[in-house]
């Protein structure tokens, strides 16, 4: 499985460059379509619910076949060709459609990547970060060279752009190999709700709900925010490359970290980061200090991301190694991408940003305590499981 190191990390540059292509410029592109900032919204929140919906699917047929290679270029080469409709449909529902087919198709990618990339981390699963860096680094590269070539020619550019990459982390996932000995894996929907109904991931999955759901209705009017209090274009645009950027030396330290402090608390090191920058920008009105908080949001985004792949495919029910990845994807890049922006834009219509703030702030300190719950209770639960054994009749 170690010479599958080299694919692992070419899937992760290539499908970040897709996501990089895709995510900072595609409201932009609507917007050029003449789509109102409501409209966005529900586009936005549409792709997000697709892809809460699909991810577990996708996850869930890897681990039916045992095998990413006859499903993950599936969902690439579904994306590349939505990808390439987008840039060119019009009307209303088409568009509409070809919006969640994309987004439904991309969300497939990454559990399955993910789940690849901790068999090849092998024993060690922290060392997932070494590989999962490699995706960070081509998103940054990525924003950039699609900035500029949208400046030099025009917004549909991005198409061109996403379809290449996800056609060639498609064409990579035809070099992976299924894994050798692997357990029986459950049927699709038996797959998802074990690991919805495990004990431990599914108090874990409601914790890490509460923690993206909190940061993101932060970082969904973050740019807004910095306008208010004075900077300029170019110090919104940055204060994003920041988090990115302290991502990558979290990532390539978190296998050191993992293993001296171990990936609970670094999970819980992660949302108190969330925490603190969610306090720094509520207090924060000087746009160059407010902007830094994005070296905080990078720490707590790198530790909380990684940690939580890891902390999943820990405790994954024997034969749902991509299921999982799939359920925890749909829960912070479905689920919590539509309730932190949408509760987080109702509150800020009632009480203005800095009430809203005031909230996600709350809600960022409430999960800390829920995650700190869930993780008591990965303690708990072989405790749990040994009395109920012990108390059951003998011959059941």
């Amino acid at each position: 499985m170690r010479g599958q190191t080299l694919p692992v990390r070419a899937a992760m540059v290539s499908l970040y460059v897709a996501v990089g292509a895709f995510y900072p410029f595609i409201p932009v592109y609507y917007q050029s379509l003449g789509i109102g900032l409501d409209g966005i919204g529900l586009l936005g929140a549409l792709s997000a619910a697709a892809g809460a919906t699909a991810a577990p699917l996708w996850g869930a047929a890897a681990d039916h076949f045992r095998s990413p290679r006859a499903v993950m270029p599936l969902a690439a080469g579904g994306a590349a060709v939505s990808a390439a409709l987008l840039s060119v449909v019009t009307p209303v529902l088409p568009l509409v459609v070809t919006a969640a087919a994309l987004a439904g198709c991309m969300a497939g990618v990454a559990p399955i990547l993910d789940a690849r990339a901790l068999e090849v981390a092998g024993g060690d699963r922290n060392r997932y970060s070494l590989l999962r860096v490699w995706g960070s680094g081509s998103f940054i590269v990525s924003v950039l060279l699609v900035g500029w070539l949208i400046d030099a020619t025009e917004i549909t550019a991005m198409f061109a752009v996403l379809a290449a990459a996800l056609v060639v982390t498609a064409l990579i996932g035809l070099a992976f190999r299924g894994q050798a000995g692997v357990a029986a894996a459950a049927p699709h929907l038996a797959g998802i709700g074990a690991v919805l109904g495990s004990p431990v991931i599914g108090p874990f999955l409601l914790a890490v709900l509460l923690v993206w759901s909190s940061n993101m209705a932060i970082n969904a009017f973050f740019s807004i925010h910095l306008v208010d209090i004075g900077a300029e274009s170019a110090l919104v645009g940055a204060s994003w490359a920041i988090g990115a950027l302290v991502e990558i030396p979290v990532m390539l330290g978190y296998p050191w970290l993992g293993g001296r402090f171990g990936v609970e608390r670094l999970l819980l090191v992660g949302s108190s980061a969330f925490l603190l920058r969610a306090i720094a920008v509520l207090v924060l009105q000087d746009p160059v200090f407010a902007t830094a908080t994005m070296a905080v949001h990078g720490i707590g985004f790198a530790l909380v991301l990684v940690g939580g792949v890891v902390y999943v495919s820990r405790h994954a029910p024997p034969g749902t190694a991509a299921t999982a990845q799939g359920v925890l994807g749909a829960t912070v890049f479905g689920v919590a991408a539509i309730l932190g922006p949408g509760v987080g834009g109702l509150l800020a219509g009632w009480l203005g940003l800095q009430g809203m703030f005031t909230a996600a702030t709350i809600g960022c300190g409430l999960a800390v305590l829920a995650l700190a719950w869930a993780l008591r209770r990965q303690d708990r639960a072989p405790l749990v499981a040994a009395q109920d054994r012990i108390r059951a009749p003998s011959g059941s």
